[in-house]
C-alpha cells in the first residue's frame, strides 16, 4: 500500500524555530557588515576634504579661512556668519558650479541674495543652500536630507520657513578652545584655521601636520531631539574653573538632556555657514561629549566636542590628510582649566592634538 510522505506539525515548527535562529544570529552580522562599510566610507569622505584643503593650500599658498566673506554677507555689522570654510573648498570636491552660484550672489548687486547673510533666513530659503550636500554628511548619520527650517534656532521646526540649508556631519576644529567673535581678547582659535582671516599656511603648524586635527564628526541635530550627542545646551553654570564639569553635568539620564534645559539645535544644519554651532568642534571634552554654550559670560563661548553614530569612538582627519580612528577614553587632561590662548595645551594628548603651534609634539 502507497503511503504519502509529509512534515509533521512538530517537524514544521521546528524547522521555523531553526530559520528564525539562524536570522537571529546573522541579523547581528549584516549590520555589522553594513556599519563597517559606512564607516569606511565615512573616513574616505574626511580624508577627500583633507586632500582638499591641500589642492587649496596649492592654489592659494595658504589655508582657507573660518567665517569669510564679502561684507555684503553682513551687511549691518551685526556679527552674523560669513561662509564656513566648505565654502573655500567646493571647487576642490568637484562642485565648481555651486562655487560659482556663491560667487554671483557675492558679486552681482541685482542679485536678491546679494547683502543677505548666509546664516540669517528672515529673507527665506537661499536656494543655493538647499540642495542636500552628500559629501559633507557621514553614511551613519541620517541627517543627509534633513533641512535647517527654522528661524527660531532655539527650537528647530518651531516657526517660518527659514534656512532650508543642507546639513553636514564634518566639522572644523577651533582646536582646543572655541571660535570666539565677542571675548575680550578675541579667541580667534587655535586650530589650523583661523577666524576671520586665511593667513595660515602649512608651514605654521609647527606642532606637525600628524599632530594637529583638522577636522571630524558630530551628529546633525534632530529636530526636538534631547540627546546630549547631537544638541546644544544653553548652559549658566559653567563658572570658571568648573567650566566643562558644569557642561558635562548638564546631561540628565539616559543621554537625554534635563527637561528644563534650553536647548540649540543647529549642530550641523547649515553646512555653508560659519557659525560655530554649525560647523565647528573643539578637542577640550573628550569624544561623544555633550554640547554647550557659555551663558555665564558675555562671550557665548561654544564648546562641542566630535560626536558619531559609530560605537565608541570618532574619526577625525590630520593635517596630513590622514584619517584616525580616536577613542571616547581618550586622555581630556584637566578639564577645570579655561581654554588658553597660547602655549601647551591643559587639556591632555586630546587638547594637544587640537592645537596647531602649542608647543606639544603628542600624537593618538
Amino acid at each position: 500500500m502507497k503511503t504519502n510522505r509529509a512534515f509533521t506539525l512538530v517537524e514544521l515548527l521546528v524547522v521555523i524555530a531553526i530559520i528564525g535562529m539562524l536570522i537571529a544570529l546573522l541579523l547581528p552580522a549584516v549590520q555589522a557588515a553594513r556599519e563597517a562599510a559606512r564607516r569606511m566610507t565615512c573616513s574616505n569622505k574626511l580624508r577627500q576634504l583633507g586632500i582638499a584643503v591641500h589642492n587649496y593650500h596649492d592654489a592659494h599658498q595658504t589655508l582657507p579661512g573660518y567665517d569669510f566673506g564679502p561684507d555684503t554677507r553682513d551687511p549691518n555689522g551685526w556679527g552674523l556668519a560669513k561662509y564656513s570654510t566648505f565654502v573655500a573648498l567646493l571647487p576642490f570636491i568637484e562642485m565648481n558650479v555651486l562655487a560659482d552660484q556663491f560667487r554671483e550672489q557675492d558679486t552681482n548687486p541685482d542679485n536678491s541674495w546679494h547683502q543677505t547673510s548666509i546664516s540669517d533666513g528672515s529673507a527665506g530659503p537661499n536656494p543655493i543652500l538647499h540642495p542636500s550636500m552628500p559629501a559633507l554628511v557621514c553614511p551613519s548619520d541620517p541627517g543627509l536630507h534633513w533641512k535647517s527650517r527654522d528661524i527660531d534656532w532655539l527650537d528647530m521646526g518651531a516657526s517660518g520657513d527659514g534656512l532650508h540649508a543642507a546639513s553636514t556631519s564634518y566639522m572644523i576644529s577651533s582646536g582646543d578652545a572655541p571660535f570666539s567673535w565677542w571675548s575680550n581678547p578675541q579667541q580667534l582659535g587655535r586650530g589650523p584655521f583661523m577666524l576671520k582671516q586665511d593667513n595660515r599656511g602649512l608651514e605654521s603648524i609647527t606642532d606637525g601636520t600628524s599632530n594637529t586635527i583638522m577636522m571630524s564628526e558630530h551628529r546633525i541635530s534632530g529636530d526636538h531631539s534631547r540627546n546630549v550627542l547631537d544638541t546644544n545646551v544653553m548652559s549658566s553654570n559653567m563658572a570658571p574653573g568648573y567650566l566643562f564639569i558644569g557642561c558635562l553635568a548638564e546631561a540628565g539620564l539616559g543621554r537625554q538632556y534635563h527637561p528644563d534645559a534650553t536647548l540649540d539645535r543647529q549642530i550641523g544644519r547649515n553646512w555653508a555657514s560659519a557659525s560655530p554651532t554649525s560647523t565647528s568642534i573643539s578637542t577640550i571634552m573628550p569624544p561623544n561629549s555633550p554640547a554647550c554654550t557659555n551663558m555665564s559670560s558675555m562671550s557665548w563661548d561654544y564648546y562641542a566636542a566630535p560626536t558619531s553614530y559609530h560605537p565608541m569612538g570618532v574619526y577625525i582627519l590630520r593635517c596630513d590628510a590622514s584619517v584616525t580612528f580616536v577613542s571616547d577614553a581618550v586622555d581630556p587632561g584637566d578639564l577645570t582649566q579655561p581654554p588658553p590662548m597660547n602655549g601647551i595645551s591643559p587639556y591632555g594628548v586630546w587638547g594637544a592634538m587640537g592645537s596647531a603651534n602649542g608647543g606639544e609634539s603628542k600624537s593618538l
